[in-house]
């Protein structure tokens, strides 16, 4: 994190909330007669990640949207202190199921390991045995029924196992073909290391609801966008910060809420003040509370609200709201989106039809965000995608980012193009190769795909590697590459990276 991050979370940091994920644990779904069924969408298919958890007291597999996913996350499996893994009984009763029906429809199956005991992770983390024997439960629970990864939801962790976080999903990104992890929308310990995180692994679900917790005092619980009469942390906020701390968006997976919460209150002014806990809704109910209640609409944060009466007051999300949301994360060129959790729309038709319209692109020629060429036109066969440009520092292991690539058993090729000197490009034959950035300078690589015999247009990535001690010499600022100094210059570097269009 940046020092100014640090700096904010000294004097700015609300008392601990419980885990963004365990404080939903207990929610259920009320029996609906009339909730409708998911809807048979057909193609066009997701043209970005759309990221969905599926919480074992939800629902079942056969709720599951599947045309219009493309990661489906089972929640859940715990981390016990010696590294043992626990809690298997959803996995092992609908992993082979979730597989078979996933793969239908081209979507990938992750399996969630939970960890908010922060001793818990102090016991693993740092032992290098405990946490290989972690990684190898895991990696045979997932590799044992065909699955495609791990979502790593570890919450409330110290600074202290930073660096320990980071070793563990490498060593798990290792094991199996792709591994998330699920990050704060505020990192007030600074505990996370975005930059160092994503390199490892294939995407950060930024957890991007709890901005109003239970608690504290009503409001949006997802705002997009932070103004006056609210705080700054919105949305996208968190998205600067992870920008200005090293995360490229081809890492980064904007996490929303399907639920909402309802506060008690002392009136209906808003910005409001509760008078006790606010109490968690899915939003299939939250939506039909607004409706009876009168629904209202903060423009600002792009939340739905409702005042079921004089000293309550309903925040939720709904199909408008997520869309402006799903909207911006598209826009801005991220990875993809996701949802804590599946289920709680109630498989509502309207609302899959506006993510089937946010997040995909007909083929017959109606853009809705798909790749196109120099023409406009949509392109067909196999499509290279190099990532976003990197900026690195030397002593980096840095790995390029190939897996917005488009086609099916993809071969890849990746050449370095150039350069102040050969990198010794590792893996370049997969979709993640990596090397030790050594020199400084500005490198430029290139990916191409085959589908059966049929390669892809060049496409390009240009790596930016800085000596950190020698800029920070350069302007004075001291304190070499471990100095908040140091940081600070790494930050401004960081935030003047350019986005590749």
């Amino acid at each position: 994190m940046l020092l100014e991050t640090l700096l904010m979370a000294a004097v700015a940091a609300p008392p601990d909330p419980p885990p963004v994920h365990l404080e939903h644990a207990t929610v259920r779904l009320a029996p609906r007669s009339s909730r409708p069924a998911p809807p048979p969408l057909p193609a066009p298919l997701p043209d970005v990640w759309v990221y969905g958890y599926l919480p074992y007291w939800v629902g079942g597999l056969d709720d599951v949207p599947w045309e219009r996913m493309t990661h489906v996350a089972l929640f859940d499996v715990a981390l016990e202190s010696d590294g043992s893994i626990s809690g298997t009984s959803f996995w092992d009763a609908n992993a082979a199921d979730a597989v078979e029906q996933g793969a239908a429809h081209g979507v990938k199956i992750h399996l969630t390991v939970t960890c908010f005991s922060n001793s818990v992770m102090g016991a693993v983390l740092p032992d290098p045995t405990r946490r290989a024997r972690a990684v190898q439960e895991l990696a045979d629970l997932v590799n044992g029924a065909g699955a495609h990864g791990v979502s790593v939801d570890f919450e409330g962790m110290d600074y202290d196992y930073k660096q320990d976080l980071v070793d563990f999903v490498a060593e798990l990104a290792a094991a199996v073909e792709e591994v998330t992890v699920a990050t704060p929308a505020v990192d007030w310990q600074g505990a996370y290391d975005y930059d160092e995180l994503a390199f490892a692994s294939s995407g950060l679900f930024i957890m991007g609801y709890g901005y109003h917790w239970s608690g504290g005092n009503p409001g949006p619980i997802a705002p997009l966008y932070g103004e006056d009469p609210w705080s700054d942390y919105a949305l996208d906020w968190s998205v600067a910060d992870y920008r200005s701390s090293g995360a490229p968006d081809d890492k980064i997976i904007l996490g929303l809420p399907l639920y909402g919460r309802n506060w008690p209150t002392t009136d209906n002014s808003v910005p409001g003040s509760a008078t006790g806990s606010g109490s968690a809704v899915v939003m299939v109910d939250a939506v039909d509370d607004g409706a009876q209640y009168g629904r209202r609409y903060d423009d600002v944060t792009e939340t739905p609200y409702a005042f079921p009466d004089a000293t309550h007051q309903l925040w939720y999300d709904d199909t408008e709201s997520v869309a402006a949301k799903v909207g911006y994360a598209v826009d801005e060129g991220l990875l993809g989106v996701g949802f804590w959790a599946l289920g709680y729309d109630g498989g509502d038709p309207a609302f899959w039809a506006m993510m089937a319209e946010r997040t995909s692109f007909d083929p017959g020629g109606e853009d809705t965000g798909g790749p196109v060429d120099d023409t406009g036109e949509p392109v067909s066969g196999p499509l290279a995608r190099a990532g976003q440009d990197i900026l690195a520092y030397v002593g980096q292991v840095v790995v390029l980012n190939g897996t917005g690539s488009r086609g099916e058993d993809l071969g890849w090729a990746w050449t370095q193009e150039g350069g102040p000197v050969d990198v010794g490009l590792r893996d370049a034959d997969t979709d993640a190769p990596r090397f030790d950035a050594e020199v400084a300078g500005t490198y430029r690589f290139s990916l191409v795909v085959t589908e059966d015999g049929v390669a892809s247009e060049p496409d390009m990535v240009t790596v930016v590697v800085t000596d950190l001690d020698a800029v920070a010499k350069a302007c004075g600022c001291g304190g070499g590459i471990g100095g908040a100094s140091a940081f600070a210059v790494a930050g401004i570097l960081l935030l003047a990276r350019r986005r590749r269009l």
